[in-house]
Order: structure tokens, then sequence, then C-alpha cells
């Protein structure tokens, strides 16, 4: 935990030709993310570690959208991992960007 974080995130996307009713994009990624947060209240020493993890999911871009944004299926597995985060992890995000 922390009010600080540095993320790199590394993300190769394909764009397939499958357009569902001409509403939607469809794409697949495949992804490896680093990480770390540090500077908050319940900082320790176990918790001021890097955090990594690989992944693969879907992209989909509305062509109607004023918005440009992107909606993320993603499923990810992280490479090192205490016992209290999940070996896996199931995230659906939003972003501005492809």
């Amino acid at each position: 935990t922390g009010d600080r974080r540095v993320l790199l995130n590394v993300e190769e996307r394909v764009y397939t030709d499958w357009y569902p009713f001409r509403l939607i994009r469809v794409g697949g990624a495949v992804f490896y993310d680093r990480g770390r947060a540090w500077g908050g209240p319940g900082e320790s020493p176990s918790s001021a570690g890097w955090l990594s993890n690989v992944g693969f999911g879907l992209r989909f871009l509305s062509t109607r959208s004023a918005f440009g944004n992107v909606l993320h299926v993603d499923f990810a597995f992280p490479l090192n991992r205490d016992p209290s985060i999940k070996s896996f992890q199931f995230l659906v995000t939003t972003k501005l960007s492809l």
C-alpha cells in the first residue's frame, strides 16, 4: 500500500477483423506488468518489494463512443507472490487509450 507508485506495462495487442454489428472492434493482448507502491501508513518491509505478473486478455473498442474507451478483460498470473496474493487474478478495466 502507499500513496506513491511506479508501474511498467509491456503489452502486445492484436486486433482482429471481427467487428460484431459494426459496433465493437475485438482484439487480444499478452502482457507483462512490474511495479511497486510505497509511502503509505501501513507500509512494512515485507510489502516494499516489486511485484510482477504476466497475462492475457481481450480488448473491446467501441467505434460509436465519443470517448474512445477500451474495455480490458484480463487474466493475470503473479510471478513473485507471497501467500496473501492470489495465484490468479481476473480484471475488468476501462482505459482511455488502446
